[in-house]
């Protein structure tokens, strides 16, 4: 894991970790997207499953059926992360989404950057979302981010 800024967040009904790290990936990160320099790289933002435990099953094999596999992807033993890369060069991990074990109705973001790569969003537009004051952060964006798609932040 990383040593990164930990919040815990209820996970709705009907939601899973991968139907959230996808949607933010596609959905709500890309409208504060900044348009890429000209001539350079752009920015790719993707949700990506991290590798389950060496022990577990696998996820895919002859013969398996799509629904099937479509379950073992929302499967509670995977962890999603949200990954920023640019060109060619090497990609940044900015958030991973853990499930509670001892909780499955919660999970984890754990903020693995405390800041955006450079040149990732408009600061233009990321001024419009509710956030903590000063330049915002990946705590303050991907919170404000979940909190106004429905999510709540979870009670210690």
């Amino acid at each position: 894991m990383s040593t990164g800024t930990t919040l815990a967040f209820q996970l709705p009904e009907g939601w899973t970790l991968r139907k959230v790290a996808t949607a933010m990936a596609r959905e709500w990160l890309p409208p504060f997207r900044a348009e890429p320099a000209a001539k350079a790289a752009r920015w790719v933002v993707q949700s990506v499953m991290e590798a389950p435990d060496q022990g577990s099953a696998p996820l895919w094999e002859p013969g398996i059926s799509t629904s099937d596999y479509e379950e073992r992807l929302d499967s509670a033993d995977l962890n999603w992360a949200i990954r920023a890369s640019a060109g060619r060069g090497k990609s940044t991990i900015l958030a991973r989404f853990v499930l509670d074990k001892e909780n499955p109705e919660r999970f984890q973001m754990v903020l693995v950057q405390p800041a955006f790569p450079e040149a990732l969003f408009d600061t233009e537009k990321l001024d419009q979302l509710p956030t903590v004051n000063g330049t915002p952060g990946t705590a303050e964006v991907f919170s404000a981010l979940l909190t106004s798609n429905g999510f709540e932040l979870a009670a210690n």
